[in-house]
């Protein structure tokens, strides 16, 4: 791994965590937008969604991208120079092999808890959705809320659980490694 100056980590933190913020502020305006557009009745194309998300991106990037090439860094050491530093700072880095193996083998219970939650939510969500999804429904019918809430609450635990229970596997492979240093192996 590189090292750079403590100037230059500084910036790197800095750049690291306005692009975190603008990523949530941004995903909490499209949020919201889509909810009230969904609230509002109002129909909207769903076709160029993943351009305009790619779009958005690519635009949030930029001064992160801008500061890599200005350090001469690739986007993997400028990862590893932060976990590394966030290691640093919180201590984790000069806790014993054992330690470090214990505190992954806790992480990855907690991802492979908070997946299995997550889908079982998503098979509630889908059994409440594709229930309803061939039913005839009246015109002037009120709006069933609950119908677009098992909708984006099933499309959210669809992404999401596979996502957590791979993280609760690789937690788990560290700790294994972790205690694989331990012995010496």
């Amino acid at each position: 791994m590189r090292e750079i100056s403590e100037e230059d980590l500084r910036r790197l933190r800095e750049s690291n965590r306005r692009l975190k913020i603008s990523l949530l502020a941004t995903l909490a305006v499209v949020i919201a937008g889509v909810v009230l557009l969904v609230a509002a009745d109002v129909s909207f194309p769903l076709g160029g969604g993943g351009f305009i998300g790619i779009c958005i991106g690519l635009l949030l990037l930029i001064p992160q991208r801008r500061l890599l090439r200005e350090l001469g860094l690739t986007n993997t050491e400028a990862r590893a120079i932060l976990e590394a530093d966030r290691e640093r700072r919180s201590g984790v880095a000069a806790l014993p092999p054992a330690a470090r193996a214990e505190r992954e083998t806790l992480r990855a219970r907690v991802f492979l808890v908070a997946g299995s939650v997550t889908v079982l939510i998503f098979l509630v969500a889908a059994f409440y959705f594709f229930s309803k999804a061939g039913e005839t429904v009246e015109e002037d019918a009120p709006t069933d809320y609950w119908f677009a809430i098992s909708f984006f609450a099933g499309f959210a635990a669809l992404c999401a659980g596979p996502a957590l229970l791979w993280q609760s596997q690789l937690h788990r492979a560290r700790a294994e490694s972790w205690k694989a240093a331990e012995t010496g192996d």
